[in-house]
C-alpha cells in the first residue's frame, strides 16, 4: 500500500508505443488534472516526455523518436473526500 497527502491511484508498465492506455476504470475515479507520469528509459540515456493528457490516454515522445520506457502513472481520486493532514510529533 501506497501513503501519501492524498488518496491515490497508480498505474504502471512498460511500453515501446507512444500511447499509454490507462484502465477504463480511471475515468470516473481520477482527477485528470491531478495525473502525474514519471517515464524511466531503457536501454540509453534517452530523454522521455509526456507531450499531452486526454481521453483517458497519454501521449510520450522521445529525444530520439524511439520510445522504450518504463512509467508509472499516479493521480488522485475524486470519489472519496480529501485528506486531512495531522501532524503530531512523538515526545
Amino acid at each position: 500500500m501506497l501513503e501519501g497527502p492524498e488518496h491515490g491511484v497508480y498505474f504502471r508498465g512498460k511500453t515501446n508505443q507512444n500511447i499509454i492506455n490507462l484502465p477504463d476504470y480511471w475515468i470516473g475515479l481520477i482527477d485528470e488534472e491531478s495525473i502525474s507520469v514519471f517515464l524511466t528509459p531503457i536501454k540509453g540515456a534517452y530523454t522521455h516526455f509526456v507531450v499531452k493528457v486526454e481521453n483517458n490516454q497519454i501521449e510520450i515522445d522521445s529525444q530520439n523518436g524511439e520510445i522504450n520506457a518504463y512509467f508509472i502513472v499516479h493521480a488522485e481520486r475524486r470519489d472519496v473526500e480529501k485528506v486531512l493532514l495531522e501532524y503530531k510529533p512523538i515526545n
